[in-house]
């Protein structure tokens, strides 16, 4: 299996969702010998067809339950443990995803929890371990129950946002990352009060310098300014290379060509 890292979509917010202007069905990590499905929002089956074997996921991960990124985390299950006949594979999501809350249900069904050898909820600061690959939950500032991702690999750390606001704290939790992706909602300074714009992914990615930066998650407002000229603008500010995210987009991770 190469290492790459592979984008099924790049949309989010429910304007896309519903649209499907773009794909919202995440991104695809395949590093030391790990097959690790982040974010599998509609469509993730259908978008991934074309570029990886589903059933070849080892682990999944869900930054929170909004549906745009995790609506289909039951149906790569399924795919994964061959309708439950084979347990195997690793979730690892919020409390709310795996367990629900009073208000909401879990979006993680009963049959599908059974199917896999293990669920982890993280709170911001929480590790997981599997094989040579530490998950770390990051801080987040959303309207609910969310966290992100640093990621440490043998080949260097990548860290995701997820869904949030821009605060200091986030560049204590993505500093020395190799790659780092964010989700970038609206263009410009169009200011959210629960998510990135460009403006904010431009901050991140000069305070962390990581080696690339990526932006996706985007909105219909970002997708009319187009994210190509806005990671451009981007890449002006903070001084470093930055890609904005497409369904099929590559990248090896040992040389960080990109296709």
């Amino acid at each position: 299996m190469p290492e790459q890292l592979i984008f099924l979509g790049s949309g989010g917010s429910r304007v896309v969702l519903a649209s499907q202007i773009v794909g919202t069905g995440g991104f695809v990590l395949q590093i030391a010998g790990y097959q690790v499905w982040i974010d599998p929002g509609p469509g993730a089956l259908v978008r991934a067809k074309n570029y990886i074997r589903s059933r070849q996921t080892d682990i999944i991960f869900v930054s929170h339950h909004h549906l745009d990124h995790s609506n289909d985390v039951n149906a790569v299950i399924d795919a994964m443990t061959l309708g439950g006949e084979k347990k195997r594979g690793i979730l690892i999501s919020t409390n709310t995803t795996i367990n629900g809350t009073e208000k909401d249900s879990p979006v993680l069904l009963k049959a599908y929890r059974e199917a896999l050898k293990d669920a982890y909820a993280l709170n911001p600061g929480d590790k997981v371990t599997v094989g040579p690959l530490v998950f770390i939950a990051t801080p987040t500032q959303h309207d609910c129950d969310a966290i992100g991702l640093r990621l440490e690999t043998p080949l260097g750390a990548i860290g995701y946002t997820s869904n949030t606001k821009y605060f200091p704290e986030l560049v204590e939790a993505f500093k020395g990352c190799k790659i780092i992706i964010a989700d970038v909602l609206r263009p410009g300074a169009e200011k959210w009060p629960t998510h990135f714009c460009s403006e904010d992914a431009a901050t991140l990615f000069k305070e962390t310098k990581p080696q690339i930066g990526i932006i996706a998650g985007f909105g219909l407002k970002m997708l009319k300014a187009n994210p190509v000229w806005e990671a451009r603008d981007i890449s002006k500010k903070a001084g470093i290379t930055v890609y904005a995210a497409r369904e099929g987009m590559k990248i090896d991770l040992n040389t960080l060509f990109v296709s």
